[in-house]
Parts: C-alpha cells; structure tokens; sequence
C-alpha cells in the first residue's frame, strides 16, 4: 500500500512527525530515523499532532500508531490527509492487521510492529 501523499522520487522526507502513546516507542523512533538524518518531531496524542502539523508546513512525514486513546492512527490519517495532503502518511500497529485498514476507506502505508527501522525508511522513501 502507498500512503495518499507519497513520493513519487524515492527521497526521504526531510521532517517526519512520530505520533505514538507509548513514550518509550516514540523516543526510540525519534532516536532512529534522525541517525537516518530526517528532522524529527514528536507527539503523544493525535489531537497534540494534528496542533503540530497546523504550527509546522515543514512536517512532510507522518509515522503513527494506529492503537492510541482519544483520537486514533486512522482518525489522524484521514485529518492529515485531508488538512495536509502534502504529508506522506506511515501507519504502524502491533495490534491492528493491514487488512482491518482497507476496509476504513483511504489506503495507507502499513508496517507492523515490532517493525526494523530499515522497513520504515523504505515506507517512507515510498
């Protein structure tokens, strides 16, 4: 699956926003892809993202959980596409198949977790 935004030039994004619950998980990620030399910036909750991609036209990326209280990894998908299309979108789950998020309607990149940091710099080379 290709995320609505994706780039079609195999570039890395320049600026990836890490939205996960799990603090641990989002520090790791953090830590990984900015080895990988992409800015990174995270949030905890998909209300806290959908605040920093209004505040920030340089996010290009979106990595996010799917299973988060409040408003969850779809939910923030489909607000980022739709107020953001510019943003290439990477979902990620430890709980949730690719096949439960095909039928919620819009497509996008899916990697389950535990995922290796090479398969998410693919996903977002996409």
């Amino acid at each position: 699956m290709v995320g609505p935004a994706a780039g079609k030039d195999g570039r890395l994004p320049r600026k990836v926003l890490v939205v996960d619950d799990e603090p641990d998980l989002v520090e790791l990620a953090h830590a990984l892809l900015g080895y990988h030399g992409m800015a990174v910036c995270i949030a905890h909750s998909g209300a806290e993202a959908l605040e920093m991609l209004a505040a920030d036209p340089t996010i290009d990326a979106l990595f996010s959980d799917v299973m988060m209280p409040g408003m969850n990894g779809l939910e923030l998908a489909d607000a980022t596409f739709l107020h953001h299309p510019h943003v290439h979108i990477v979902l990620t789950s430890g709980y949730t198949a690719p096949e439960l998020i095909v039928p919620h309607g819009r497509q996008y990149a899916y990697i389950p977790k535990p995922y290796r940091i090479e398969d998410v710099i693919g996903r977002l080379r996409r």
